[in-house]
């Protein structure tokens, strides 16, 4: 007896230590808007060091998981309906994350038209020659320079590499026009072609740093000579608009900034940041950590402002490296990926890796690697643990697979077209590849939670979509629902529609409520809870859950 009482106690104390933390701050939950652009002091300049980070994500990280005893418990009690994951700390009632400086929702709410994802964000402007070298790239593994253009703005210049062009410059011109239409801050990438003879210098040798040798010609030259060029012989290469405002570093995927009153909500819960991982995973952007992102401060009064909090360097994605072509591994396996080394381990090395086995290798030096045959959504890898991805809740994850979604294929060819790619048989690949990865995306998670969205009451009935339906993804199907209501001679019942409307009672009194859980007919697919309550007259919507 007193063994089990102390076994009882141990489940308890590991239940207890993995029990969702209360969430940062509280907000009206039906909020449109997180108002987190209030003035405040500039934070301090946040500085990390590459390889110490790479190493915490990689190693330190998914070793600590390992050894998660809480979390191994509840994976334990899992078939038992036990669940404690902490869901995101700032989805609001209708399941939505509200506009604020990290995200703005766009694409999945209001169409952005192709003629907007064409330009990108910033207005779409392009680095006007002649163009002032300053100083050579820092950071990053992409060669390249920083200029000052024509119109006194500030570009870096990032290089394709030689044999491949487009191949990264492309990826990210296309990318970062998506997941700025998807509603991310992120900074402009434009492709662009240069001639030697296009670059200045203010004297022989262009300003620099003051702890960095100064730019000689005969240094460029040297890297032009590594870099692709178009048909013509212009040299190919990703622009990329410096961002306004004043740098205060990179976001910390995990914590949030204690200096920073407006930050409310530890990074690694914010939906935003989650369902990121489904998009990204789209666009097989597998180089993701703390140093491909970054803090803007904008001063609004005096010395005073707020953070903007932006996305950067999208190059390493589709099937683009700073090398040229995605090396084969990448978007399959982590840098250090234990699982794969495990299953080498017991299998003496015969087993063969998803990896070699998907037909990656495109033939088209402009694309790269990239395939959506054998992608699995939730078995993309980006090269390191993330944080939030790592604590991504199927409610998150639908979410996500949502605004991948929102996405029509003139959008996408909008966005391919922007990367103004020579070989014509890129943008045909391209596109034919992200249907290919959206569609499973749809199919993978819209067979986990239901894909029942876009709720409206008009005239005594509620409205929703079925976003397989509407994707051409699923037949005609019925809806389970059961309805209970706090209003009397409204009786709980249980019932089928084949319709996307379902009657609300209409004699219940003002002030009284309704819920509703809805679900697939015959399927697996985790239900949508509604809520309602009378208003008048009329039934008003108050609070939307999936999953």
């Amino acid at each position: 007896m007193r063994a089990r009482a102390s076994l009882l106690l141990f489940v308890l104390a590991a239940l207890l230590a993995a029990a969702p933390a209360r969430h940062d701050r509280t907000i009206d939950p039906a909020t449109r808007v997180d108002h987190d652009g209030v003035p405040v002091a500039r934070p301090a300049k946040r500085d990390i060091g590459l390889y110490a980070h790479m190493f915490h994500q990689a190693i330190v990280m998914p070793i600590s998981h390992f050894f998660d005893l809480p979390d191994k418990i509840l994976w334990l009690l899992g078939p038992m309906g036990v669940d404690l994951r902490q869901e995101a700390a700032n989805a609001n009632a209708f399941d939505e994350v509200p506009n604020s400086t990290w995200f703005t929702n766009r694409n999945h709410i209001r169409a952005v038209s192709p003629a907007e994802i064409r330009r990108g964000p910033f207005d779409g402007i392009l680095p006007e020659k002649p163009w002032t070298v300053t100083e050579l790239k820092k950071g990053g593994f992409n060669a390249g320079f920083q200029i000052k253009d024509a119109n006194d703005k500030h570009w870096i210049i990032k290089l394709d590499r030689v044999g491949y062009p487009r191949a990264s410059s492309g990826a990210g011109v296309v990318s970062s026009r998506l997941v700025w239409a998807a509603g991310y801050n992120i900074s402009l990438e434009q492709a662009v072609l240069f001639r030697r003879d296009d670059l200045r210098f203010e004297t022989q040798v262009a300003s620099a740093a003051p702890d960095d040798p100064p730019v000689e010609p005969s240094r460029l030259d040297e890297m032009l000579e590594h870099t692709a060029r178009s048909t013509d012989g212009s040299y190919c290469a990703d622009a990329s608009l410096f961002l306004p405002g004043k740098v205060v570093g990179p976001i910390d995927f995990s914590g949030k900034r204690k200096d920073d009153p407006n930050d409310w909500y530890r990074h690694r819960n914010r939906r935003e940041l989650r369902g990121l991982y489904v998009f990204y995973s789209w666009l097989n952007n597998w180089d993701v950590k703390d140093q491909q992102s970054l803090d803007m401060f904008d001063e609004t009064q005096g010395k005073e402002g707020h953070l903007h909090h932006y996305l950067l360097d999208v190059n390493g994605s589709l099937g683009a490296a700073a090398e040229g072509a995605k090396p084969l591994p990448y978007g399959y396996e982590k840098r250090i990926d234990f699982g794969g080394i495990g299953k080498r381990l017991v299998s003496f090395g015969f087993i063969r890796e998803p990896w070699r086995k998907a037909p990656q290798r495109s033939g088209i030096a402009s694309v790269g690697n990239f395939e959506g045959d054998t992608f699995h959504p939730k078995r993309w890898r980006p090269l390191q643990e993330v944080p939030p991805f790592h604590e991504m809740s199927p409610r998150d994850a639908y979410w996500g697979a949502k605004l991948v979604c929102s996405f029509s294929d003139a959008q996408i060819q909008a966005a391919i077209d922007a990367a103004r790619y020579e070989d014509p048989r890129a943008p045909v690949y391209l596109i034919e590849v992200l249907q290919k990865r959206r569609e499973k995306i749809a199919r993978y998670w819209f067979d986990r939670v239901a894909p029942l969205d876009y709720f409206e009451v008009r005239s005594e009935r509620l409205h929703f979509h079925d976003l397989a339906r509407d994707l051409g993804m699923a037949q005609a199907r019925s809806y389970a629902v059961e309805l209970s209501s706090s209003a009397s001679g409204v009786p709980e019942r249980s019932f089928v529609v084949s319709s996307t409307e379902i009657p609300l009672p209409h004699n219940a009194p003002h002030g009284s409520t309704l819920s509703l859980e809805l679900s697939l007919s015959g399927r697996s697919a985790k239900s949508v809870h509604v809520d309602l309550q009378r208003s008048g007259s009329g039934w008003v919507l108050t609070r939307i859950r999936h999953a």
